[in-house]
């Protein structure tokens, strides 16, 4: 199995190989009259990388929000059942 890159650094930003470290989710909507859903993640040095890779990762959206994943409050107390998605 192949070694999974380590998360960036300052010294490292340019090095393609290299995972940066922090994860932003990604909402988009279809039409102006869909709700919001969450669509995915992306890795990013910084917001302007986020929006960069989530418009390419998620094209063709009436809208996309992207927050940073670890501001997101998880209510884990509900079990997840089987075929159900997190």
């Amino acid at each position: 199995m192949p070694v999974r890159p380590a998360a960036r650094t300052a010294a490292d930003r340019s090095d393609p190989e290299v995972i940066p470290d922090a994860e932003w989710a990604v909402f988009t909507r279809e039409t102006p009259t869909d709700p919001m859903v969450h669509t995915g993640t992306v890795r990013a040095d910084d917001e302007t990388d986020a929006r960069e890779r989530a418009a390419s990762l998620f094209p063709g959206v009436d809208a996309r929000w992207l927050c940073p994943a670890d501001v997101i409050d998880r209510d884990v107390s509900t079990a997840i059942e089987g075929g159900e998605s997190s």
